[in-house]
């Protein structure tokens, strides 16, 4: 049985799954060892399209499994209700299910979901997607011959699935993932007649032959011809328009036009042109070895050799997010300063110049935006120059937050490709280094006070409406912070690991600025009160006690909220 349940004091509501024990009922003892199996298996995992596991409760007759409830309905009903959804949505939503089952593989020991279906997917209100019921789930086990069961859903499910062809991995996952787009995009069941994946085109010629190319490849019946990892897939559908028919056409004539010149000077030249094809063909063959090598020292020599193709550096970036991530879980609260590994700042800074990255900026703006979002977040959390303080890692992320936003401003493009949240944070992000950058260049050195026309400045970076006159840009500073636990609090796809790295940075602040913000001016007719002070400081506990936290980030969480409460006991004295 599930209930729908209100939590009265975080004021939210959770689906309680009830299980009744039965000691003399084989079959449910079965069944209740895989749903605790299930349950545990989740509580490991944290991603925003994962429903998460936050409680198991174990009671003389019944076990209760609290999770998250997901508003909405499964594709499935959907796909009955309409038929066929447009292209446009059922890309986003690739998007957003290759993202969560890249996730899950690149776990340790991987995870294969093995159950990718319409019904398994929930739509929200807001047009995102949830990926539920991890009932036949497994981890990957290396060497292991094959799976313990054969086990899946007729017409979605891998060949491989129903055994005898070694162990379900990664791949199968992405059959099942492109039968899915196929189901959804044609409104054609796969497990019924005509049994058979046509190519998307065959039931509607106006789709796109991007689109078809990728689910073609993914459901290859051999696995070896499919796309070998969830990231291929990302990267395709990020770059459908390059696998558009138009495209290919289009190169195919550039080919047959270099051929057609290659003959013509081949008599005079052919021995360099072997030369120079070889060269270029174990010159590609190089930067595809280093790319498969899943290294940082891999990612960085093949941007070395090609600087303008965005694949090697977001390889590298998500394999230094992943290192940092094992060191410093949560965010580095202990104020060390990176290397991992014997990697340097220096080192990131120079793999990640300026000039390197304008290179990107024409022809990737949303790659080149997504890498300085993550290098931005980076730095704001775990570097922090030769002191390892946040103004430190403050002063070295601005540039990073700043091409995030000026991708979306200059180059028109909304939010700058990343999720609004995300963009949003980044924003955020920039204001609060900002100013901890600059709060001393903007003090007057005579008497220690903010002076008229650089309050008016900073009224203006912050977003505020440069004729109301503030006396003290603390103020605007207040207001951002105000907007980061907004921001933090909310239910969307900022995963718990960066909201509590963000959290712990917002304690510091107001642990190292009250006094500031309650002498904004002499009149105290800007100040913040006590009462707003101890509201963020509640602010901020709610949104800790909200969050789902793994074990490896439970010493940062618990490190977080002793700091909050010493924070609000300070802030207590000091107005007494």
């Amino acid at each position: 049985v599930v209930y729908l349940a209100m939590d009265k004091l975080l004021n939210k509501q959770w689906a309680i799954k009830e299980f009744r024990k039965d000691k003399d009922d084989e079959s449910k003892q079965i069944a209740l060892k895989a749903l605790i199996d299930e349950s545990n298996l989740m509580k490991k995992l944290d991603h925003p399209t994962l429903p998460r596991i936050v409680d198991i409760i174990d009671e003389r007759t019944n076990v209760y499994i609290v999770m998250d409830y997901i508003e909405g309905e499964s594709l499935n009903k959907v796909l009955d209700a309409y038929g066929a959804q447009p292209q446009e949505a059922v890309i986003e939503w690739a998007k957003q299910l290759s993202d969560v089952l890249d996730y899950l593989h690149t776990q340790n020991p991987p995870v294969i979901y093995r159950d990718m279906k319409p019904a398994n997917i929930m739509l929200k209100p807001d047009g995102t997607v949830r990926l539920i019921d991890f009932g036949i789930a497994r981890e990957y086990k290396e060497g292991k011959a094959g799976d313990t069961e054969a086990i899946g859903t007729r017409g979605y499910a891998a060949p491989e699935q129903f055994g005898g062809k070694g162990q379900t991995d990664a791949r199968t996952d992405i059959y099942s993932l492109g039968v899915t787009l196929y189901h959804l995009v044609t409104g054609k069941n796969p497990a019924e007649p005509p049994y058979e994946i046509y190519p998307i085109r065959h039931w509607n010629p106006s789709l796109s032959s991007g689109l078809e190319w990728l689910i073609q490849k993914c459901t290859q019946l051999n696995p070896g011809d499919r796309y070998q990892s969830c990231a291929e897939v990302s990267y395709v559908l990020e770059n459908l328009d390059k696998f558009e028919g138009a495209y290919k056409r289009k190169q195919k004539s550039r080919i047959n036009l270099f051929v057609i010149s290659l003959i013509l000077t081949a008599v005079f030249s052919i021995s360099s042109a072997c030369c120079f094809f070889g060269a270029n063909a174990i010159e590609t063959e190089n930067y595809n070895s280093y790319i498969s090598l899943n290294t940082v020292d891999g990612y960085a020599k093949a941007i070395e050799m090609d600087e303008e193709n965005p694949e090697a550096y977001i390889g590298l970036v998500e394999k230094l997010r992943e290192q940092v991530n094992v060191i410093h879980p949560g965010g580095n609260s202990s104020g060390e300063t990176f290397p991992v590994n014997e990697i340097t700042q220096q080192e990131i800074i120079t793999w990640f110049s300026t000039e390197r990255l304008n290179k990107l900026k024409s022809n990737y703006p949303e790659e080149y935006a997504r890498i300085n979002y993550e290098l931005g977040r980076m730095f704001w959390n775990y570097f922090g120059g030769d002191s390892g303080t946040p103004l430190e890692a403050s002063a070295e992320s601005i540039k990073y937050f700043e091409a995030v936003i000026v991708t979306a401003e200059t180059l028109g493009i909304e939010n700058a490709g990343l999720s609004e949240p995300k963009y949003n944070l980044a924003k955020a992000y920039y204001l609060v280094s900002y100013f901890q950058v600059n709060e001393r260049n903007l003090k007057n050195q005579d008497d220690g006070e903010f002076s008229a026309s650089e309050a008016a400045r900073s009224a203006g970076i912050y977003g505020i409406d440069k004729d109301n006159t503030i006396e003290n840009p603390y103020y605007s500073f207040w207001i951002t912070n105000e907007n980061l636990l907004y921001l933090l609090a909310g239910d969307n796809d900022i995963s718990n690991t960066v909201k509590l790295e963000s959290m712990k940075r917002l304690v510091y602040i107001v642990n190292a600025y009250y006094v500031d913000f309650y002498n904004m001016t002499k009149d105290k007719s800007e100040s913040v009160t006590e009462e707003e002070m101890l509201q963020m400081c509640d602010g901020m506990e709610n949104a800790l006690m909200s969050m789902h936290v793994s074990d490896d980030d439970m010493e940062t969480y618990e490190k977080i909220l002793s700091d909050l409460q010493n924070t609000r006991e300070t802030i207590e004295v000091f107005f007494v």
